[in-house]
């Protein structure tokens, strides 16, 4: 995917935009390739040069969205909100996030979507590449915070990490909230949650 990401080919911005779309108004299985690659005057010829298929575009977006992501982070979040405590790191993370999903309506209407689908067998795929990225992150996060004495001392670092890990990851499951704003709202009860259940007193 690295070596897709350098390939520069005519209409590559009309081509994500465009999958953000279609992929945004009808999810997954029901996005057109066909409705993708005609909207956008692509050739099969040139897609399938840079893609196996759909579901190859669809990780590829997924890809080129978590790079915008972490551009849209660093220019949003301030270097001194990396020294506030990891809970209150985490809400305004997660408020960027939102932000980040509103920056663009399409990106908004994928992410929506996104929240929608994931019981389709791409997501595991999706889930399990983005876990392990994520929760190198994240692990990096608490182990600062330990440093700083942010975390109860009775319970074991790697215990909290894969704890806070499984429950951000799976927060899909618990809140069965398909719209971007509830979701947020929930990752911040999960976040207070934490703060209560792992903070040192």
């Amino acid at each position: 995917m690295e070596e897709k990401k350098e390939k520069s080919f005519e209409k590559r911005q009309e081509l994500i935009d465009q999958a953000l779309i279609e992929f945004g108004e009808k999810g997954y299985e029901q996005a057109s390739l066909n409705n993708i690659l005609k909207k956008t005057g692509i050739s099969k010829g040139t897609f399938y040069y840079h893609f196996k298929n759909k579901e190859d575009l669809y990780i590829y977006l997924i890809d080129i969205l978590a790079e915008e992501k972490i551009n849209f982070f660093n220019k949003s979040i301030n270097p001194e909100d990396f020294d506030k405590d990891i809970f209150t790191l985490l809400k305004i993370m997660i408020k960027t996030g939102i932000e980040f999903a509103h920056y663009r309506p399409e990106i908004n209407k994928f992410s929506q979507s996104y929240l929608k689908d994931l019981d389709n067998p791409i997501f595991n795929k999706i889930k399990e590449k983005y876990n392990f990225e994520q929760n190198d992150y994240l692990g990096r996060l608490i182990d600062r915070a330990f440093e700083k004495g942010e975390f109860r001392e009775d319970l074991p670092k790697e215990f909290i990490k894969s704890l806070v890990n499984y429950l951000f990851f799976n927060l899909q499951d618990i809140s069965k909230t398909i719209d971007i704003d509830e979701y947020a709202l929930s990752a911040n009860y999960l976040i207070e949650f934490f703060k209560n259940g792992l903070a040192k007193k």
